[in-house]
């Protein structure tokens, strides 16, 4: 004999099921959410744009890096670093490795540096170290990125 399920003696949830279900039920219901803000995120750095405007115009950046003292260059990228920053230290490493010029400078010590380290917040929301500015970009921090920008804005 098969038992029958009616309303009575039909199986009880436990409370813990209940909650697992709500919870899978809004991550479904919240995971193009996520997918989109996930995405947003990452176009500021696509492969196929390794470096965003970080001043309105060329000339803006210059003028930002005269009042900072900063040397402006579209051929030698700017490495924002701190002086105990292990990822810096790797970064800067494995830039000389691979042969890249860079110009290094101390957020710490060097109040341009700081200055920039500041504007590349304001556009890119950008606060941890290694940061790599070239001319008037800020550029993904990984080694394949920076050559890419440098090859790009040197055509």
């Amino acid at each position: 004999m098969t038992a029958m399920h009616t309303e009575e003696n039909k199986p009880q949830r436990g409370r813990s099921s209940h909650i697992f279900e709500t919870i899978m039920e809004l991550s479904v219901s919240t995971l193009p959410l996520v997918l989109v803000v996930l995405g947003i995120g990452m176009m500021s750095f696509s492969p196929r744009k390794s470096a965003v405007p970080l001043f309105r115009s060329q000339e803006e950046a210059q003028q930002f890096y005269n009042h900072n003292g900063i040397r402006f260059s579209n051929e030698k990228p700017i490495v924002l670093v701190a002086s105990k920053c292990p990822s810096c230290s790797t970064f800067t490493g494995t830039l000389r490795d691979l042969g890249i010029p860079f110009d290094e400078q101390n957020v710490e010590t060097d109040q341009g540096a700081a200055a920039l380290l500041a504007q590349a917040g304001k556009i890119s929301g950008a606060r941890s170290l290694p940061q790599v500015v070239l001319g008037d970009h800020l550029v993904n921090p990984a080694p394949h990125s920076v050559k890419i920008a440098l090859r790009r804005m040197n055509k």
